[in-house]
């Protein structure tokens, strides 16, 4: 309205001022003041307008920002549930920051509206003082107001911030946690999948090793990395005071703990897989390696064999031997890595297998097999060795006693007289015969030792073509023409020991006769001698009767006492004239001396005898003494003394005593040697009857008893090779000794290699027996009648019986020899262990023939050296840790351990299974277990470790003192055993007491001695103790 007038106002003084009714000017002035407080009214109303309105906007922003601030503060309070993904978490972020920033400028704008609402109203004029309606003081306090509503929402809004950034964490570790865990099953699964993969080469299963660990490391890495991200933000969370919800359920702080634990529980899985993988590929590289190592050592094992192949030859003489000794020391020293490497990979098979292998089978097996290949050189290279050194020990022991044989024949040949002029002493005589006796001895041992270097060259030449016959088609060749060879040298060793064992005894002869001769000239001197000085001298002495009763009695008395003496020279005398009739009857080389010397003593005594009678019949005569006298004894007066003949008797009595025992034992030797001649001329016969009464007639039945079908040898053995041993050689060679029993002994020791038939009969008798009572109906009666055809005494079974009797009769014959000879007890001694030895080696081939199951054929393994029943406890095997009853076999290369099974088929006969074996070059002993004397241990290695010991009982002391004695010779024997011990890598088990005495207890202080390249240079040979057997025949020249 005040408008609407001022404006009708105006326009009426407009119209006045054209009318002109009015003053104009005053009219334009009253107007224009008019118009100047309209407008300035109008300016009043439109500042306060704007006031009013910048009022208002103030004041509604302060109720739009105390409504943010009531709302945010709300939403502060509680605990906000973060989105559900990281993008709705980021977009959430995103928009807080933005509302943030809008709220936050939104109260800027709104304080400076206020600040600018409070700058007008003052310049304005308004002041606090000057206000009556408060609007300053309202706005100031509004503006306190909002200032510090900008500092809450700035902090509140931090707040929000802080739990969006830490939702904003946990979605981001929930997808890191996430997606570690996928690639964590992922690599589960890819383990998995790959952890029976089968790896050929040892470049691949490296290669495998090392993307495996690689790939390990980035899985740890990762999963490291979001455990420790977890961490931080459980820390973050347990930190900022403030509650964030994982979802509707769980807080932020549970689930990231529940998510921590998941992973670690999944890297504890992987990590336990791929531990499962990294030691499966680890012993994948390992058995590569094991397989390289062990092909390495398979084909220097091969290169051995055929090293041993090619250089493979029998010495034809010892030139011969010395070129092969050098080819196997070249040999030796090659395979020294050979042994090393094999052991290595023993060691290392037996660390893998103990070690849980996936693959243990595939190892024991090229274990097994590398062992095998190993043994097996080792075996052909000691056989090789024996060959080696038998050829060398033959050839230089045959070449050494053939030459000390000429040497002795060309000595005994030659016509000696030692008692020449009879100048000798007979204790030289003596020591000369107990001399050449030596030089028998030691030449008949010569040629024993020559002969038992034949029979060990020839063994160990046909068991080294046991390896080689079926590659070289000469060997056969080779071979007959090494025996023949050998036999012709033995031959001529045999022909030259006769012809110097002739010799030998003539010589003998000659020295005996010399030495009877001497001691006959030293006895006739003797007695001479003692009638020329007593004799001469009392009769020159005593020429008269005396001059009284008294003194004649007196010297009556010393003519007694004289004839004591006398009577003493007279039996001298008259065992000499004996002794002389003998030697000359036997055609002494001496006679003509010794008739002499007889006539000669004869005489002298006879005239000393007359005399001395004549003189005592003088005193007799003047005494009044009247007695008869026979004066043709030339015998003293047996009544003078009655004490006299006793003292004499006495006098020679030991004399007589050490002569008749002498004598007695002569007849006793010749009484044994006649047994032995007669039993055996009587053994060859009762053989001749079995062979030509049975054998024979069997064969040459049409129709043979069913029983006998294809058994026939069987029934009679070999008994047919026996008899023509003892018909066409044994009984000659006996006969030769027939003078000689004290050296009969050689004879068995000569052919003690052809005793080894009896062997063989032995070993076959129990099936003969067998046949014998299993078809006792259908063929008793056949041979009754063959037992009635022929007229025999016994029946077939006493026949077949006699070879096993006759050995045993040869061991008491012998024994009996022995007890009765002082001279040859060695030879003797040595025939009867060749008789004891042949039951032994039966019973030994016996129990070998029950052996099943041997990865070793009988021949290969050869003679037993030792068998018998023990008691073993392995302590490298749990389930022999308990001792175990097993037949033990020792052979030279092996010992064999067997499990004795009954045979539940119809035949009842035990067999023994074979469990296992070790070779005697691996081998050491120990005498000693503490606690029981019947025990010993065998033991690989470098020291008796319990970890590596067999510990064996013994049923006796004895039995195991044997065991013991045994296992020693043979590991001494053994090539390698010293050799190649040395190479042996160190075991680290500790060693046992020192109590346990060890055979190797000098092998520890001397390794130095086992070195390859001193081939048998450590070991006395026979040939070696030739020369100090061999008698030395130019010091007896």
């Amino acid at each position: 309205n005040t408008y609407t007038n001022a404006e009708k106002l105006l326009t009426a003084a407009e119209e006045l001022s054209q009318t002109g009714e009015c003053d104009a000017s005053d009219i334009c002035s009253v107007a224009a003041e008019l118009e100047s407080h309209v407008a300035a009214f109008a300016a009043r109303v439109q500042a306060r307008r704007r006031r009013l309105q910048r009022a208002v906007n103030f004041y509604t922003h302060q109720s739009e920002l105390q409504g943010w601030l009531d709302e945010l503060r709300a939403e502060t309070d509680g605990c906000d549930e973060a989105a559900d993904t990281l993008e709705g978490t980021e977009r959430a972020l995103e928009q807080v920051s933005h509302q943030r920033d809008s709220c936050l400028d939104a109260c800027h704008s709104t304080i400076t509206e206020g600040e600018a609402l409070l700058q007008e109203l003052r310049s304005g004029g308004v002041t606090a003082e000057m206000d009556p309606t408060g609007s300053v003081a309202a706005v100031d306090a509004a503006l306190e107001r909002l200032n510090k509503q900008r500092l809450e929402l700035e902090q509140l809004w931090a707040t929000r911030k802080l739990k969006l950034d830490l939702c904003l964490r946990l979605r981001i570790f929930e997808r890191d946690a996430l997606e570690v865990s996928s690639q964590l099953e992922l690599w589960a699964n890819e383990l998995e999948r790959n952890q029976n993969e089968v790896i050929t080469t040892l470049s691949e299963a490296e290669s495998r090793l090392s993307r495996h660990n690689d790939s390990v490391s980035q899985m740890q890495a990762a999963v490291y990395q979001a455990l420790e991200q977890g961490e931080q933000l459980a820390q973050v969370l347990d930190k900022s005071g403030v509650g964030v919800m994982a979802d509707s359920q769980y807080t932020a702080q549970t689930r990231v703990q529940v998510l921590l634990e998941f992973l670690h529980e999944r890297h504890m899985d992987l990590v336990e897989l791929s531990e499962i993988k990294r030691s499966r590929l680890d012993q994948a590289v390992q058995l590569c390696q094991f397989n390289n190592d062990a092909s390495q050592v398979i084909s220097w094992i091969r290169n051995g064999e055929s090293m041993l192949s090619a250089n493979f030859t029998i010495p034809n003489c010892l030139v011969d031997a010395e070129i092969l000794k050098k080819e196997h020391e070249q040999f030796q020293v090659a395979i020294e890595k050979t042994h090393s490497a094999a052991v290595q990979v023993k060691q290392l098979a037996e660390s893998l297998v103990a070690s849980n292998h996936y693959d243990s089978t595939t190892v024991k097996e090229m274990a097994v097999e590398v062992t095998k290949r190993w043994q097996q050189l080792v075996t052909c290279a000691e056989e090789r060795h024996k060959l080696v050194t038998a050829s060398l020990n033959f050839y230089k022991t045959a070449e050494q006693v053939c030459s000390v044989m000429d040497s002795l024949e060309r000595e005994y040949r030659r016509e000696e007289d030692w008692c020449g002029g009879g100048t000798i002493e007979a204790d030289k005589l003596g020591q000369l015969s107990t001399k050449h006796q030596e030089q028998k001895e030691a030449f008949l041992k010569a040629c024993t030792l020559a002969r038992r270097t034949a029979e060990t060259f020839l063994k160990y030449t046909n068991r080294s073509l046991q390896y080689y016959s079926c590659t070289n088609q000469s060997i056969a060749t080779v071979d007959t023409a090494s025996e023949v060879r050998v036999k012709n040298i033995l031959e001529k060793l045999s022909g030259q020991e006769n012809k110097v064992l002739d010799h030998w005894s003539q010589r003998k002869k000659r020295l005996d006769q010399c030495q009877q001769f001497v001691l006959f000239d030293k006895s006739a001197k003797q007695a001479m001698e003692w009638i020329h000085n007593a004799g001469e001298q009392y009769l020159n002495t005593h020429t008269t009767v005396g001059a009284t009763q008294d003194e004649t009695r007196h010297l009556l008395h010393e003519h007694n006492e004289f004839k004591t003496s006398a009577k003493e020279t007279r039996e001298k005398v008259k065992l000499l004239i004996q002794l002389a009739d003998n030697l000359v009857e036997k055609g002494h080389a001496h006679a003509n001396a010794i008739k002499q010397w007889v006539a000669a003593v004869d005489n002298t005594y006879k005239h000393f005898s007359s005399r001395m009678d004549k003189y005592r019949f003088e005193l007799e005569k003047s005494l009044g003494i009247q007695e008869h006298i026979d004066t043709r004894d030339l015998s003293f007066d047996r009544n003078s003394d009655p004490n006299l003949e006793q003292k004499v008797k006495e006098s020679t009595k030991d004399l007589k005593e050490l002569n008749e025992e002498k004598r007695r034992s002569a007849r006793r030797k010749e009484f044994i040697m006649a047994e032995l001649l007669q039993t055996e001329r009587t053994y060859v016969k009762d053989l001749d009857v079995c062979i030509k009464a049975y054998l024979d007639e069997i064969r040459a039945l049409q129709n043979v008893p069913i029983g006998l079908h294809g058994r026939i040898d069987i029934l009679f053995g070999n008994i047919e090779d026996i008899r023509n041993f003892h018909r066409d050689v044994f009984i000659k060679e006996l006969e030769k000794y027939e003078t000689m029993p004290e050296d009969v002994g050689h004879c068995f020791v000569t052919w003690a290699q052809k005793f080894d038939m009896y062997v063989k009969y032995c070993k076959n008798k129990p099936e003969s027996n067998a046949i014998l009572v299993q078809h006792s109906g259908s063929c008793g009666g056949v041979f009754e009648e063959l037992q009635k055809k022929h007229n025999i005494d016994h029946p077939i079974a006493a026949y077949l019986i006699k070879p096993v009797q006759r050995i045993t009769k040869y061991q008491l014959l012998l024994k009996d020899l022995q007890s009765c000879c002082k001279e040859g007890q060695g030879e003797i001694k040595d025939g009867l262990d060749v008789m004891l030895s042949v039951p032994r080696k039966a019973n030994d081939a016996l129990h070998l023939s029950l052996l099943e199951g041997c990865d070793i054929s009988t021949d290969e393994l050869g003679d037993v050296v030792v068998q018998d029943t023990l008691y073993v406890s392995d302590s490298r095997h749990h389930l022999l840790r308990k001792s175990r009853e097993r037949h033990c076999f020792l052979f030279e290369l092996y010992l064999v351990f067997a499990k004795h099974v009954k045979d539940h088929s119809n035949n009842p006969k035990v067999k023994y299974l074979y469990k296992n074996k070790l070779m005697t070059s691996e081998l050491g002993v120990t005498e000693h277990i503490e606690g029981d004397e019947c025990k010993f241990a065998v033991w690989t290695g470098r020291a008796p470790i319990s970890d590596y010991r067999i510990v064996l009982k013994a049923s006796t002391l004895e039995a195991k003192q044997t065991w013991v004695k045994k296992l020693r010779e043979v590991i001494q024997e053994t090539y390698f055993n010293s050799a190649l011990r040395m190479y042996m890598p160190k075991s680290p088990a500790k060693l046992k007491p020192d109590s346990q005495r060890s055979s190797r207890d000098l092998e520890e202080e001397n390794l130095d001695r086992g070195s390859l390249a001193s081939f048998g240079s450590g070991n006395t040979t026979d040939s070696d103790k030739v020369s100090r057997e061999l008698p030395n025949s130019s010091s007896n020249r």
